[in-house]
């Protein structure tokens, strides 16, 4: 589920299966790089983790809101996997654009 403050869930028009294709897509995982570096705010992104539990991060990659001693001191060369600064943790974290169950951010 992929909503807003417009509370519009647009992947309920979509099949499972589509569903899983499209977030395996680098385009899902560019998109949400852009939205986790853009945004002003915190995105909320829940997602199974490897071990099969869910995990709920706030989280971004606008260095604004990041504290300047955790700035990143270069790009990762992972591209199976996103990081992002967890907010509530003060530390990096990874998750795989494919495990994302539900994403929330607002405009």
């Amino acid at each position: 589920m992929i909503t807003s403050n417009s509370g519009i869930d647009w992947t309920n028009i979509m099949s499972e299966e589509n569903k899983k294709e499209f977030l395996k897509d680098p385009e899902f995982a560019s998109w949400l790089k852009g939205l986790l570096s853009d945004q002003n705010q915190s995105t909320t992104i829940h997602f199974t983790k490897k071990d099969g539990t869910l995990r709920i991060m706030r989280c971004t990659r606008n260095p604004k809101l990041i504290p300047q001693e955790f700035h990143p001191k270069g790009e990762s060369e992972n591209t199976k996997s996103i990081t992002a600064f967890d907010l509530d943790k003060n530390e990096w974290r990874s998750f795989i654009p494919e495990n994302v169950v539900r994403i929330e951010y607002a405009f």
